[in-house]
């Protein structure tokens, strides 16, 4: 069972058992809602790069690979509730980390073929940031006078920026000189999850997410890199 096939479940789940036990609400519910959240996203990930180029006649191949570990992000949300039970909603998360990278070269020969030599180099630091934005439709089932759950699903915008291990050879030499490139991306894709939410009182409260967004974003010199996955968070929840 995948991610998202775990999400849904979850989410069907939670969704069922509010609503038999919602009671009605006393008061109208409020038509605008902020969400803010501290989260994590946890996922750890490897990205695998490749280039190449032609040298002495031959072609020198540059593969590279970087860690992504799971981290921290920020989220936060604004949406107008249309109907008691309907509204729409964007927001924007942001996740930053930097990881390890190696890097292992075949240079050629510049004086015989067949001769390429394989290098192997490490870097650290390497810079990885997704900005996602996700419009979601949604669906709030109250459960008591001051506590609801909302599921919410739709697409999602993702735009990545993440360095990339490269190598340049000097003229006549068998020797990578390793370099670090910013490379840009962007993809669509989905996000579906639920929301629970504890109001203190009718303007705040508090609550909880779990979410499944994400997207393959192909860069120049790596395809299918996965960004977004499975998150959780909790934070501020604000009604106007």
């Amino acid at each position: 069972m995948n991610k998202i096939t775990i999400v849904v479940v979850l989410i069907a789940g939670l969704t069922f058992a509010a609503g038999s036990t919602a009671t009605a609400q006393t008061q109208k519910p409020t038509s605008v809602f902020v969400d803010v959240n501290a989260a994590a996203q946890t996922q750890a990930r490897t990205i695998e790069s490749s280039t190449s180029f032609p040298l002495y006649g031959e072609t020198a191949v540059i593969n590279a690979a970087q860690s992504i570990d799971s981290g921290p992000l920020f989220d936060i949300s604004g949406g107008y509730r249309f109907m008691r039970s309907y509204g729409v909603a964007i927001g924007v998360s942001t996740f930053s980390k930097s990881g390890d990278g190696s890097l292992v070269a075949s240079i050629p020969s510049p004086i015989a073929f067949n001769r390429s030599v394989t290098t192997t180099s490490s870097a650290t630091d390497l810079k990885h940031s997704e900005i996602g934005t996700h419009v979601m439709f949604v669906y709030f089932v109250p459960v008591l006078e001051n506590f609801d759950v909302s599921v919410f699903a739709g697409p999602s915008f993702f735009r990545l920026t993440q360095d990339i291990l490269s190598a340049s050879v000097p003229a006549g030499t068998q020797t990578a000189n390793v370099a670090t490139q910013e490379q840009k991306g962007n993809a669509t894709g989905a996000n579906v999850g639920v929301n629970l939410n504890y109001m203190f009182r009718p303007n705040y409260g508090a609550g909880v997410f779990v979410r499944y967004a994400g997207a393959k974003i192909n860069l120049p010199s790596a395809p299918d890199v996965h960004v977004g996955g499975f998150q959780i968070g909790i934070g501020l929840r604000l009604r106007f």
